[in-house]
């Protein structure tokens, strides 16, 4: 298991029962006119970014233009409730994040969509990485220091970790590693990860995991210093910085993780179409070359991505209950 909760083969290849869900009866599915491609969240961002480099893929295989429509708004849940009504016909896909399935929807109080009913996974696309990130002023060199500095300081004084928001996954993945190693630490939500670093910058807030595409120019820089790196092998960029596996062995943490998907009803030939010619895009070394700085391909099926989405919804679920989350 890796630590965004994929299985190492999820990752790094996909599955004889992958590969085998295209085959002839794939083929025949063509679309017949443009594809949108509904992005439940704003230009710029990580998702967005690896939502246009498969956009573009799946437009040279199929010889018909696929659109990023973007529609952000309430944590993806907007997009995603358009995805859910959209006509099974594959003329409407979805690229959908991890917390619009896994999260958001717990924090509902009313639900627009049922994530595990109402929208039918397809392929895997991309992991986005983090590390666990502090303030250079922190006296601590490690994820041990982390923990006992967190525990000494005093009650009216304690560590304060930023994210870009209420139920986003760097929230939850320190909300997880701070319930595991049983640490005091007090949230502090941003509207954006860029307000968040540039308080992390300034000192006013000690820790965060938000996405490495935000946090690690600063880490190499030296602005800011990375205890741990969220993911399965070091990252080459910052190669002194152990993995999460090395520094605090048997925790492990949420990673942001983005794939394609379809609304309810969608039939098996266009998904099985759709699951082989987006695992020939990811498993493509020029497409990882194009992907965003953090982020790597998730190669995953059908069946793989409909488990692991079922075995979060569930663990994440407990974890919003138990913090108490709603949105706002």
């Amino acid at each position: 298991m890796t630590s965004s909760g994929w299985p190492r083969r999820g990752v790094l290849g996909l599955g004889a029962a992958a590969l085998a869900a295209g085959g002839a009866r794939a083929q025949g599915w063509q679309p017949a006119r443009p594809v949108r491609l509904v992005t439940p969240y704003g230009p710029g961002n990580v998702a967005d970014q690896v939502a246009r480099l498969v956009a573009e893929e799946l437009s040279r295989r199929w010889g018909q233009r696929v659109v990023v429509d973007n529609q952000p708004g309430a944590g993806g849940a907007l997009g995603v409730a358009q995805i859910a009504r959209a006509p099974a016909d594959g003329t409407v896909l979805g690229f959908i994040a991890v917390a619009a399935l896994a999260i958001i929807p717990h924090m509902m109080r009313a639900r627009t969509y049922e994530p595990l009913e109402d929208i039918v996974p397809i392929a895997g696309a991309s992991v986005s990485r983090s590390a666990i990130v502090v303030h250079p002023a922190l006296p601590v060199r490690s994820v041990t220091e982390l923990v006992a500095h967190a525990r000494a300081r005093p009650a009216g004084d304690p560590l304060a970790y930023y994210s870009a928001g209420n139920g986003t996954v760097p929230h939850l993945a320190v909300e997880q590693m701070r319930r595991v190693l049983d640490f005091p630490a007090q949230h502090v939500p941003y509207r954006t990860s860029g307000a968040g670093v540039a308080d992390l910058l300034a000192g006013r807030v000690q820790l965060t995991m938000d996405a490495a595409s935000v946090t690690l120019p600063h880490v190499q820089g030296g602005a800011l210093r990375a205890l741990a790196w969220n993911g399965p092998v070091r990252n080459p960029s910052i190669p002194d910085v152990p993995t999460l596996a090395e520094a605090a062995p048997g925790l492990e943490l949420l990673n942001a993780w983005q794939g394609l998907y379809g609304p309810r009803g969608l039939p098996a030939e266009i998904v099985a179409r759709c699951a082989q010619d987006m695992a020939e895009v990811v498993g493509d070394p020029a497409f990882a070359a194009r992907m965003p700085g953090g982020a790597e391909p998730l190669r995953a099926g059908p069946e793989e991505l409909r488990a692991t989405l079922r075995r979060q919804h569930a663990e994440l679920g407990r974890l919003v209950a138990a913090i108490g989350l709603e949105q706002d």
